[in-house]
């Protein structure tokens, strides 16, 4: 697990009442980050907010703020972002020119409201300040007078106006005489650091997942078993499918469930956005989370279960192993996935209908247990069989992943 932080200072209307969260890149617990590459900031920030931490959990049902660089303006990743609750601030020190007001015209197509930051106006971006749906300015820079000037110069295009770095009563009072409707500064709220945890992931399967979906038609098979030899990808893409913003009528227990919510395209952006900072550190124990995942389908298989329970229970066996293999406990993976009452019972309490494939898988990684061939779902010569099928499943997926 390696730890990450994200910065979060609130945004409030004329009522005081809470409207959004900027979301500032932060390398750890410090109010302020000296940032030297903006692309690479962003990226992690993305990361760190919608992927790690996740939106939810960072703004609730308020709007979140994010700069973007240039880099950014037209990476294939932004698409992923939920448009009807992230606002795109377009950074001052970005060159206006046509590359960038088609870009925006595209983002603006797609749902997301504009917002220009640390904005002074000039004649020459008039056809971008037409687009933005509202302008940041800085109280503090601009000073009294010049802001007076500014909110003159934008009044005419009917954009909503952000005063930012509002550090005094006075400030706050004079930007609401000048029309000003949304407020950020210390006079209202410091900015605070969230931290939260990134489970470390395999980057080359990562790139080979994004090599698959490069492909014209790659099945939903074939993308399960490449994200399946990757447990935090795993883990990350049910969450994602389970999370509100893509959460149909109940939630989905399996990774082929995700994938078929999800998306190639959305998983692919997200897989991007994994790869941007993703680790290469090796996970530990990933054999035995194979094998318990395959037993777990086989032992539906022989069940006679339909296709969708057999993606179920592959999930059930690779789950009862992440806590070990990630080093995170099994508690906190779940409260992240949002999974079925019956699947939480069987991983965390080992009861329901489910826990009786748990004990039979976890009876043959002990040095002298035996399957209770009451409780067991499939009779112990047949799990035996099973067994040694999934080890050598296992064994040829994991060597696949490994040839260059």
């Amino acid at each position: 697990m390696q730890p990450i932080f994200v910065g979060r200072q609130p945004i409030f209307d004329e009522q005081e009442n809470l409207v959004g969260f900027e979301l500032l890149f932060r390398a750890g617990h410090l109010d302020a980050a000296s940032v030297t590459d903006g692309d690479l900031a962003t990226s992690d920030l993305l990361r760190s907010a919608f992927i790690d931490i996740g939106l939810e959990h960072l703004v609730g049902d308020h709007l979140a703020f994010v700069n973007l660089t240039r880099g950014f303006l037209e990476h294939e990743v932004i698409t992923s972002l939920p448009p009807e609750q992230v606002v795109l601030e377009i950074l001052e020190d970005i060159e206006i020119d046509a590359e960038v007001i088609a870009a925006v015209r595209r983002l603006k197509g797609s749902g997301f409201r504009i917002a220009l930051d640390d904005y002074q106006f000039q004649e020459s971006h008039a056809e971008l300040v037409e687009l933005a749906d509202l302008v940041k300015l800085d109280v503090l820079t601009l000073g009294p007078e010049r802001l007076e000037q500014e909110v003159a110069n934008l009044r005419a295009f009917g954009v909503e106006l952000l005063a930012e770095k509002v550090e005094t009563a006075e400030e706050y009072a004079h930007c609401r005489s000048l029309g000003f409707s949304l407020f950020q500064g210390f006079h209202l709220s410091f900015p605070h650091v969230i931290e939260g945890q990134r489970l470390e992931s395999l980057e080359l399967a990562l790139l080979r997942l994004l090599k698959a979906l490069q492909a014209p038609d790659p099945s939903p098979g074939e993308l399960e078993e490449l994200i399946a030899a990757e447990p935090g990808l795993a883990i990350q893409l049910l969450r994602v499918a389970n999370s509100p913003a893509y959460r149909a009528n109940r939630p989905t227990d399996s990774l082929y469930g995700a994938i078929l919510r999800l998306g190639q395209g959305r998983i692919k952006r997200l897989a991007m956005l994994m790869v941007l900072r993703g680790s290469s550190d090796q996970t530990q124990g990933l054999e035995q989370v194979m094998i318990r995942a395959r037993m777990g389908m086989l032992v539906a298989r022989a069940l006679g279960l339909p296709a969708e329970e057999c993606e179920r229970y592959f999930t059930l066996g690779m789950l009862s192993g992440m806590d070990r293999v990630l080093g995170v406990p099994l508690r906190r993976i779940l409260g992240e996935l949002h999974l079925s009452l019956e699947m939480e019972q069987a991983l965390l309490e080992g009861t329901g209908p489910l826990a009786p494939l748990l004990a039979t898988i976890a009876a043959f990684e002990g040095a002298s247990a035996e399957p209770d061939s009451v409780k067991a779902p499939v009779p112990a010569p047949v799990s035996s069989r099973l067994y040694l099928e999934a080890v050598r499943w296992t064994e040829d997926l994991l060597a696949s992943l490994s040839e260059n």
